[in-house]
């Protein structure tokens, strides 16, 4: 497996490899979170399945004072041992879970210890002029696309417990190269999706059914969602109203 240190991301803005790096007082412009595996690529398929919107609370657990507000919400948290939600909760941190839930027209609300904190980091010491979106491997195209060209765009790698995270760096990296106007090339997909598959070590996706789903159909599924997620009045929504009709980057099957 190639090492994420040589990964080149190169394009007009900054790349911030952990959400600790992220500054105290934040610079005006467009910053990207992505934790690919999987807060981001949950959020991008709750919003692709119809949710109203996404709500990031600022820690677990404050989803069911959302729902209290919001008596039709479908609300994210924990998982057990058995993956399934914990008690509570409708689904978890999964793109494949979320399938089978119900959010088509409903607000739904879910947060990570990692993407979600560095969203209600920048929250907290961002301004007006910080505007805040949601990126995976599966968004990347659609979400370069969208970005203004003429503002200041910040990659956010959310990280795993305080260190760099393979798959971040890879959505990062992804996403960067879409900016630049260099997509990645039909060797590199299949290079970027093999790097995933092992991102968080060659067994993860043997570890239960679900993670096997969320990786191959999701995760490794590149540019298959046009879904634009942006904080607009507290909550992410899809800004995106005129996707570009582009075939998608599948999973490659052995």
């Amino acid at each position: 497996m190639q090492n994420t240190n040589q990964l080149s991301i190169d394009f007009d803005g900054d790349h911030i490899r952990r959400c600790e790096d992220l500054p105290t007082e934040p610079a005006p412009g467009n910053y990207v979170i992505i934790d690919v595996m999987f807060f981001s690529t949950t959020v991008v398929e709750l919003l692709a399945a119809g949710a109203q919107s996404v709500h990031v609370p600022e820690e677990r657990g404050l989803e069911f004072e959302y729902q209290s507000d919001n008596a039709d919400a479908k609300i994210g948290g924990g998982r057990t041992e058995a993956f399934e939600p914990e008690d509570g909760y409708d689904f978890y941190n999964s793109p494949s879970y979320v399938q089978s839930v119900d959010v088509t027209g409903r607000p739904t609300s879910l947060t990570s210890s990692n993407g979600g904190r560095a969203i209600s980091n920048l929250q907290e010491l961002g301004d007006d002029d910080v505007d805040i979106y949601i990126g995976s491997t599966t968004n990347a195209a659609e979400l370069a696309r969208h970005l203004p060209d003429d503002e200041k765009t910040y990659l956010v790698s959310a990280g795993s417990k305080g260190e760099w995270a393979t798959e971040d760096d890879l959505g990062a990296a992804m996403i960067g190269r879409y900016l630049n106007d260099y997509p990645l090339l039909d060797f590199e997909v299949e290079m970027f999706q093999d790097m995933l598959q092992v991102a968080k070590g060659e067994n993860y996706v043997e570890r239960h059914e679900v993670r096997r789903r969320d990786v191959e159909e999701f995760v490794q599924a590149m540019n298959s969602r046009s879904v634009v997620p942006k904080l607009v009045g507290g909550e992410f929504v899809d800004v995106n109203e005129s996707p570009l009709q582009t075939a998608a980057q599948p999973a490659t099957s052995d």
